[in-house]
C-alpha cells in the first residue's frame, strides 16, 4: 500500500496527506490477484488482476454505461488495476513487463474472455500499440484520482482466441505456436509455473471489513 500511495501522490492522483490505504473493491475479492515486482525484499511495483465484486468491476464507477453497452454479462471479465511503479525502480521496461506478465496470467491461467483497464488519456496509445487494447467510449474526468482524463480500454480475448483456432496452421495449440514465434514461450511457461506454485492469500470477512475501514479513515 505504501508503494501505491507514494506513487499516486507523486503523480497527483491522490493528496499526499490522505490515508495510506487506498480502497479498491477488486482487491478484497477472493478471485482477484495482486502481483508484485520485487528486487530482493524490496517491492518495486504492484499490479492487480481484479475480478468482479457484487457483479461490478472497479471501473464501473466511471464507465458503467460503456460496460453495459459491451454486454459482458455471460463472459468472464477481469480488470487490470492498482498499478504503481517506484520512480527509482531503475528498470525502464518494468511497466511493460508487469502488464505482459499480468495479461499472460489473465489469459492462460485465469482464462478470461475480456480484459479492461482504466488509463490516463495520454498513456492510452501505449496500451493500444503494444498490448492489443482498444478504447471503449469517450475520455472522462476521474473524480477519485485527481480529475485526470481517463480512458477505458478493452481486449476481447475470446475473439482473439477464436480467430487463432480458426486458422488450420495453428491448430489446437495455436497460442503455444504464436508465443514461440514471438519469443515469449519461456515467459509464458515461467508465468504458469509461478502461478501453480503460489499459495494464494485470501481475506476473510473480518479482514475485508477492517481494510474497508482503514481505507476510509
Amino acid at each position: 500500500m505504501d508503494v501505491i500511495k507514494e506513487e499516486y501522490a507523486k503523480k497527483g492522483f491522490v493528496k499526499k496527506n490522505r490515508a495510506l490505504f487506498l480502497y479498491n473493491e477488486g482487491l478484497v475479492d477472493k478471485n482477484s490477484t495482486l502481483l508484485l515486482a520485487r528486487k530482493g525484499d524490496r517491492v518495486l511495483g504492484t499490479i492487480g488482476v481484479l475480478r468482479e465484486k457484487n457483479n461490478k468491476l472497479p471501473c464501473s464507477k466511471l464507465f458503467a454505461e460503456e460496460l453495459l453497452a459491451l454486454d459482458l454479462q455471460h463472459r468472464k471479465v477481469t480488470e487490470i488495476g492498482a498499478l504503481s511503479i517506484k520512480s527509482d525502480a531503475g528498470t525502464e521496461n518494468l511497466v511493460f513487463m508487469l502488464y505482459l506478465k499480468t495479461m499472460m496470467y489473465a489469459i492462460f491461467v485465469d482464462k478470461v474472455d475480456d480484459i479492461v483497464v482504466q488509463v490516463r488519456e495520454k498513456m492510452a496509445a501505449f496500451y493500444i500499440r503494444n498490448l492489443l487494447f482498444e478504447q471503449i467510449g469517450a475520455t472522462k474526468i476521474h473524480p477519485e484520482y485527481g480529475n485526470i482524463h481517463t480512458c477505458l480500454l478493452r481486449v476481447d480475448v475470446k475473439a482473439i482466441r477464436e480467430k487463432i483456432y480458426e486458422k488450420p496452421r495453428y491448430g489446437t495449440r495455436g497460442w503455444i505456436r504464436i508465443l514461440h514465434e514471438l519469443g515469449l514461450l519461456a515467459e509464458y511457461k515461467k508465468t504458469c509455473h509461478q502461478s501453480w506454485l503460489c499459495n494464494k492469500f485470501t481475506l476473510d470477512k473480518k479482514d475485508a471489513e477492517l481494510y474497508h475501514y482503514l481505507c476510509h479513515l
